[in-house]
């Protein structure tokens, strides 16, 4: 009878995850471009082992399109909160089927009706942290165990609660997090896009440079950091999605 051999992951030691493991991955790929972070991704998690969240802002598309040469196959999960803009939605269709993406699409077990019942007209403002635990992490919750690892297009220069992320880290889950332009800035970003002619969310002309969902989402004003224009009713930059160890 044939033996089945499996693989041994080289991340992981006595049925954990070996911290040392990746702190040392960490310092040897911090100063490494995209691609070479994703060739060690691949190499260390495979084809299946790792997928990407995106809601398809310039930075995800700037890492998508790095991605989809390196590991084509990725399962690509995007998070459809059921407020998001409708540019945001049909950009998302648009891409999709241009880039024949392998995305699924992953909504909210919770009804709009039923959000409101629990936490009251225009949830996103009664309480945006639980609405966005029910729309946003929730969501999360039911794939991220499918997989060792996931790879996030955020970037240091973000905002002040970014501005401390490793390339690879685990994140407050104990999730192994990849985000290969952590050390990319907003320029280099936009850079790449129009060197390579990616489209992207016509919102961004606009002046929403992080879009999330509409009624929780303005354009920037002259002077502001790109994910000001998040949660503008509230001091809250975050939805609990990119949660790391310091939270």
């Amino acid at each position: 009878m044939e033996k089945t051999i499996k693989t041994k992951k080289k991340y992981m030691k006595n049925g954990y995850i070996d911290k040392h493991f990746l702190l040392q991955a960490n310092k040897e790929l911090s100063s490494q471009n995209v691609n070479k972070i994703l060739e060690w991704t691949k190499d260390t998690f495979g084809n299946k082992g790792v997928a990407m969240t995106t809601a398809f802002g310039y930075s995800g598309l700037a890492l998508l399109h790095h991605v989809i040469d390196i590991i084509p196959d990725i399962k690509i999960y995007f998070i459809d909160t059921g407020f998001h803009f409708k540019e945001t939605l049909d950009f998302c269709d648009i891409i999709s089927s241009q880039w024949n993406l392998n995305i699924e699409i992953i909504k909210p077990d919770i009804k709009k009706q039923e959000l409101e019942k629990k936490i009251g007209k225009e949830p996103y403002k009664k309480n945006p942290d639980l609405c966005c635990h029910y729309c946003k992490v929730g969501p999360l919750l039911t794939f991220l165990h499918k997989h060792d690892a996931w790879l996030s297009g955020i970037r240091r220069d973000q905002s002040i609660t970014r501005s401390d992320i490793e390339v690879i880290e685990l994140d407050g889950r104990g999730k192994i997090k990849i985000s290969p332009m952590a050390h990319w800035t907003k320029k280099q970003a936009w850079d790449y896009i129009r060197k390579n002619d990616i489209p992207y969310n016509q919102l961004h002309d606009k002046g929403y440079l992080s879009i999330g969902c509409e009624p929780c989402t303005r354009p920037i004003k002259f002077g502001e950091n790109e994910r000001d224009g998040r949660w503008p009713f509230m001091q809250k930059l975050e939805c609990g999605i990119h949660l790391n160890n310091n939270d």
